[in-house]
């Protein structure tokens, strides 16, 4: 019996080594295996850290690609509305160009016509600042003729002068010149009412007579209203009341 045990607890000893030596085996196996599967998984999580980075990054730039596109399409909108407006001006300054030639061609003859008419209204009219006046006319039929001038400024120009008229019919003026006689004497302009002249020694005067178109002697009770006239048109005195002949000068003895 001895015997029989002994080999029994050295049988039983091996199976309890074999099992102990597998249980460590499968453990090993066990912890080897779960490092494996740590470190697969940490793989797939840097793959998915890397996947998600990359669609964030893709999202990111598709954002900033769609903003682009909107603004580009603002842009466009904006842009198409500028070329349409601008085919609408371009348009119109072609119907401008074509009206403004048609109106090139009347308004020539009219201003031609309307320094004509001024001219034939300065020579009819009280030889006042004759020299003056005949040269504005004249400069501006020479105006009419210059290739560099526009034609609006030569309208202008011409409206000028027909300005520079009317107002004479609206003041009083005096200023120095030539008498009839060559002598220099003090001119009186009232409006267009009378145009007399005194002596600048204070002698003699004399007044225009437009309907016979010549001077003609002033009495010496005149001479001195004249030349009170002159003094308040040059500033030089107060303005009053005058006694002066202005429709009736070719009445006066």
């Amino acid at each position: 019996m001895s015997k029989r045990h002994s080999i029994l607890g050295v049988s039983f000893t091996i199976l309890f080594g074999l099992q102990n030596c597998l249980g460590a085996n499968e453990l090993e196996q066990s912890i080897s295996a779960g490092t494996k599967n740590q470190e697969m998984g940490s793989e797939s999580q840097q793959k998915i850290d890397k996947l998600y980075e990359s669609k964030r990054l893709a999202l990111q730039e598709m954002r900033v690609t769609q903003a682009e596109i909107d603004q580009l399409q603002v842009y466009n909108r904006q842009l198409t509305a500028i070329i349409k407006n601008q085919n609408s001006q371009i348009v119109s300054l072609n119907k401008q160009i074509n009206d403004i030639e048609v109106t090139q061609q009347g308004i020539m003859p009219l201003m031609e016509r309307m320094l004509n008419g001024l001219e034939a209204f300065v020579s009819l009219d009280i030889p006042f600042l004759l020299n003056e006046r005949e040269q504005r006319i004249s400069t501006l039929r020479t105006l009419l003729l210059a290739s560099d001038v526009t034609v609006s400024e030569k309208f202008r120009r011409v409206l000028e002068a027909y300005q520079i008229e009317i107002e004479y019919g609206r003041t009083i003026e005096a200023y120095r010149g030539e008498g009839l006689s060559g002598e220099t004497v003090d001119f009186l302009r009232i409006g267009r009412s009378a145009l007399m002249s005194v002596s600048l020694d204070g002698e003699k005067a004399q007044g225009w007579n437009n309907s016979l178109k010549a001077w003609q002697d002033l009495d010496s009770s005149y001479i001195r209203s004249i030349n009170k006239g002159v003094s308040i048109a040059r500033k030089q005195a107060a303005p009053t009341l005058l006694g002066l002949p202005l429709q009736s000068i070719g009445e006066v003895k």
